[in-house]
């Protein structure tokens, strides 16, 4: 279209020649609109372009934002088991949903195991009303018998949970060690679950409790 326009002037000029001041004045005001268009045309360029500018900044933000909330939920679900209480009952991961859960993996046999005990008691204590349960899961520790006696002596104020009748608690250790990536080489072995049922943290050893505290107090 600028081409175009230009070859109207020229054309004109050739045509007119050493026109009367009337043509000149007349192709002086051709020139001046073609002017005028043409900085129209490159302002409108510019415009487009930094619209367009705006709008691919804006895509890659809200790509980057995506991408971040995508990173955000790639946490690990908890997964479900099945063994029972030091009653007989059998319970599910699933029973504690909702709750913040610091779920422990830990053997009456076990010297750090027995060192944090006293911690969980206080945890317990103090926050259970806000919504969090610890749960023992005891690992190639006995019968139930012999661990409810080990649980009655330590004054053990949350669930413990053990076998129904195999190696139950050792597969759940398995499932926890292998989709959280800390493997099943040390007890006790701790993970902190949100509310939604993932896998938050995790502890591999003992640690005193007011690392869990600080950590849990966020998702409580």
């Amino acid at each position: 279209m600028l081409y175009l326009k230009f070859f109207l002037v020229l054309s004109l000029t050739l045509f007119l020649g050493c026109s009367g001041n009337g043509e000149k004045k007349k192709i002086n005001e051709i020139e001046q609109n073609l002017n005028v268009s043409n900085q129209k045309m490159i302002l409108g360029k510019v415009n487009d372009n930094s619209k367009a500018s705006i709008r691919k900044s804006k895509e890659i933000k809200a790509k980057k934002v995506k991408s971040s909330t995508g990173k955000e939920y790639q946490k690990m679900k908890a997964p479900d088991f099945m063994l029972a209480d030091l009653d007989g009952n059998v319970m599910t991961f699933s029973a504690y949903e909702g709750q913040v859960v610091l779920l422990t993996f830990w053997g009456t046999w076990c010297g750090p195991c027995r060192q944090e005990i006293p911690d969980f008691i206080k945890l317990h204590d103090e926050f259970n009303n806000e919504g969090l349960e610890i749960v023992g899961i005891a690992i190639q520790s006995g019968g139930s018998e012999s661990i409810k006696k080990f649980s009655d002596y330590y004054k053990i104020n949350y669930p413990v949970l053990t076998d129904i009748e195999g190696n139950e608690s050792y597969k759940a250790f398995s499932d926890f060690g292998t989709i959280s990536g800390v493997g099943t080489r040390a007890v006790p072995t701790t993970f902190l679950i949100d509310r939604e049922g993932y896998i938050v943290k995790t502890y591999r050893g003992a640690r005193p409790g007011h690392v869990f505290s600080k950590d849990l107090k966020p998702y409580l």
